[in-house]
């Protein structure tokens, strides 16, 4: 090989070597430059301060309560219907109305039935004459002893045919079996009703009973005599109290819940069977507890927690800046946008009521309490 031909083979080399290593370089700048990025946007995410609203942990009295949704029955209650058929011939009352018992309802054409007792009672005026003049027929043995049982059986048949005549011609006029409110009537005169068929609904309203569920393990807490409110929505400033009157004998197997019956008075009538009502059952009595609004909580797979506020002594904006902590807590029941922590947390600390979706353990952050989140434990909706 020439010597030429060797120097341009060594000049080549120096070339290649030239250009891998300015591609190791440019390689090494970038790579360099992406940490300096990273960094630098990692050391701002860490300066930079949230802003959160925030709330102090208070203690409060506190009452334990069982809350239920429940439905209003009426003690006496019932649809009306016809023992026999018949057409109406009278409507004797007006839909809504109060009506005592034994009030006159309806009246079904009892044409065939009255001339049907009509002949009974005819019939059984002759056999008590011809009782009595056989009676006097055996006082002078011209009559035998069987003729005389004979009269007595055959009177007392037809007394009893009478009297089934006259119940059958009560039973359509129908009276009231109690006192109550009549509801909305669904028959006219003229009409022809079958056996059976609801013609209106009847319910008494003075007393009325209250049914709802509760969990299995709350049984122990509740017993007949306790005190029980209602409220409904239809009436949202009234709250009627009453009693538990029964505990149903067994729970559920299908959800673990039993069935508890309480009764109140209505003496205004303006609570209705069937309504739907919210139910409070006070389980303990009064005492302190340290509660925060229901907002502050963060629910994880791996526990509930809260942030806590730590003091700085940095500031910025003339606003004291402070330490986000998360902390896991407990928590116990709740009422309205409250919440009690019955571990994890102390009276006056400071947690964060509302921003915690932009926090992690040790973020910095100013408090803006413009606007908080509501803190009612009794809150109501607000009229349009």
């Amino acid at each position: 090989m020439s010597e030429r031909k060797k120097t341009n083979i060594k000049k080549n080399m120096v070339i290649m070597l030239i250009c891998v290593a300015a591609a190791f370089g440019v390689l090494y700048a970038f790579q360099l430059y992406k940490s300096l990025v990273a960094g630098k946007i990692i050391s701002q995410m860490q300066d930079k301060v949230e802003t959160v609203s925030s709330y102090k942990a208070t203690r409060q009295l506190w009452t334990d309560k069982i809350t239920a949704v429940g439905s209003l029955v009426a003690i006496k209650g019932a649809e009306l219907a016809p023992q026999v058929d018949g057409m109406v011939t009278r409507i004797n009352f007006s839909s809504g109305e109060d009506v005592s018992e034994g009030m006159l309802l309806i009246e079904l054409d009892t044409t065939q039935e009255i001339a049907q007792l009509k002949s009974l009672q005819a019939r059984e005026t002759f056999a008590r004459q011809t009782l009595d003049r056989d009676l006097k027929q055996y006082q002078v043995k011209a009559v035998s002893k069987q003729q005389i049982d004979s009269d007595w059986s055959n009177l007392k048949n037809l007394q009893g045919q009478v009297q089934n005549q006259l119940a059958l011609i009560a039973k359509k006029n129908i009276r009231a079996p109690f006192a109550g409110r009549i509801g909305v009537r669904q028959i006219s005169v003229g009409q022809y009703l079958n056996v059976g068929t609801s013609y209106v609904s009847l319910q008494q309203l003075e007393e009325l009973f209250v049914d709802f569920y509760i969990p299995q393990r709350y049984l122990s807490t509740v017993r007949t005599g306790q005190e029980v409110q209602l409220s409904v929505d239809t009436y949202p400033d009234k709250v009627v109290k009453g009693m538990v009157v029964a505990i149903d004998s067994l729970v559920n197997i299908n959800n673990g819940n039993a069935k508890v019956r309480g009764k109140f008075k209505n003496p205004e009538k303006r609570l209705l069977p069937g309504m739907f009502v919210d139910v409070e059952i006070v389980v303990s009595t009064p005492k302190e507890e340290v509660t925060v609004p229901q907002t502050a909580i963060t629910y994880n797979s791996y526990g509930v927690s809260v942030y806590v506020l730590e003091k700085t002594t940095e500031k910025q904006g003339g606003k004291e800046i402070y330490k986000a902590v998360e902390r896991f807590v407990t928590t116990g029941q709740k009422r309205g946008d409250q919440i009690v922590i019955s571990k994890g947390i102390k009276p006056d600390e400071m947690v964060v009521s509302a921003g915690q979706l932009k926090l992690r353990n040790g973020s910095r952050v100013v408090v803006d309490n413009k606007v908080l989140p509501t803190n009612d434990p009794n809150p109501k909706p607000v009229e349009q």
